[in-house]
């Protein structure tokens, strides 16, 4: 995995037009010729395959369109720090939009020019746990056996009790590239750092039904509702961790936050998503299209607007792209430049 790490771009966030090219910019109420101009990209599972990595093929691929003007967003469950590796690897030559966290951040990121094993970040919003929320997943992951981890900024808490929770630690580290930090006492980190973007807890695969209910019924209870809304769970894919966050956080809101920033500012309807995780549900639905990869959930087969013949270790992403392309329905407005 790289060593990437953050640098900050520039304080003052440059106009539109200094970050993309102009077509790609046709603002929220614009008319357009109906052909999407940006795909909004999930990692794991999809952009990434079984290696955690991006094919070669693909990275050309993604760079070709990029260049005929054509929008690169990445949208992931991931917290920011694990996806450095895959900006350094797309090196695109201005930042690319990142839907993080599972919505909870959105961010420009791109390699820094000075030092290019880094990467420049610029924040465009962000909607983290509330504190009696956080609180609470703390002490009902302790209570119930489980380990807990804490995401603020770029840096992952994590406060493993036992033998099994440090190997839960690395198999999270293995999965993602994360620099997780190991504390005693989660609630310190907590009162010493802002809130946290999102929390997970990790237990074993046999007790994750058991850990949803739990954390549903808990987190149900009127003290924990926001504005009269549960905290979003989201169930892991992989069976051995959930997800807790804002009420309002989901990739689908995240999606809709980043198309309304100035700094992307397209219509959702001109957005190509992929996806084949439970928590790609709502991002595929809001996106003008939605497309499930042939590997993805059942549940993501019920609503994708399209499940695709090839997985993410068949270039699933690259193949549907150029199909697309091919059939004309991708907006590249600098493709005869």
């Amino acid at each position: 995995m790289s060593s990437a790490v953050q640098t900050a771009l520039p304080s003052e966030v440059p106009s539109p037009d200094g970050i993309y090219l102009e077509p790609k910019l046709v603002g929220g109420n614009a008319k357009t010729d109906h052909k999407y101009q940006f795909v909004a990209l999930d990692l794991d599972g999809t952009l990434l395959n079984s290696n955690h990595s991006v094919s070669e093929a693909t990275i050309e691929y993604i760079q070709k369109l990029d260049a005929q003007g054509f929008g690169i967003m990445v949208a992931t469950g991931r917290a920011l720090a694990t996806v450095y590796e895959t900006i350094l690897a797309l090196n695109l030559p201005h930042p690319i939009p990142v839907v993080c966290s599972n919505g909870a951040r959105g961010v420009l990121c791109q390699p820094d020019e000075s030092e290019p094993s880094k990467v420049a970040t610029i924040p465009l919003f962000e909607v983290p746990v509330p504190e009696p929320v956080a609180r609470r997943t703390i002490s009902l992951a302790k209570e119930l056996g489980f380990l807990s981890q804490y995401y603020t900024r770029d840096e992952i808490f994590a406060d493993p009790s036992n033998e099994v929770d440090y190997r839960y630690v690395d198999l999270y580290k293995e999965l993602t590239g994360s620099k997780t930090e190991c504390v005693d006492d989660m609630m310190k980190i907590l009162e010493a750092n802002s809130l946290p973007s999102k929390q997970l807890v990790l237990f074993p695969n046999e007790d994750q039904d058991r850990a949803m209910l739990q954390f549903e019924e808990t987190l149900g209870e009127p003290e924990f509702l926001i504005e009269g809304k549960r905290a979003t769970i989201v169930r892991g894919n992989l069976g051995w961790f959930l997800e807790v966050l804002h009420p309002d956080v989901c990739k689908g809101n995240g999606l809709e936050r980043m198309c309304r920033t100035a700094q992307v500012n397209v219509p959702l309807e001109t957005v190509v998503a992929f996806g084949d995780g439970d928590n790609d549900y709502e991002f595929l639905q809001m996106a003008g299209l939605g497309v499930g990869m042939k590997n993805c959930r059942p549940v993501i087969k019920e609503i994708a607007d399209q499940v695709i013949e090839w997985t993410n270790d068949e270039d699933g992403v690259r193949r549907t792209l150029e199909s697309l392309e091919q059939s004309g329905q991708l907006r590249l407005p600098k493709a005869n430049c």
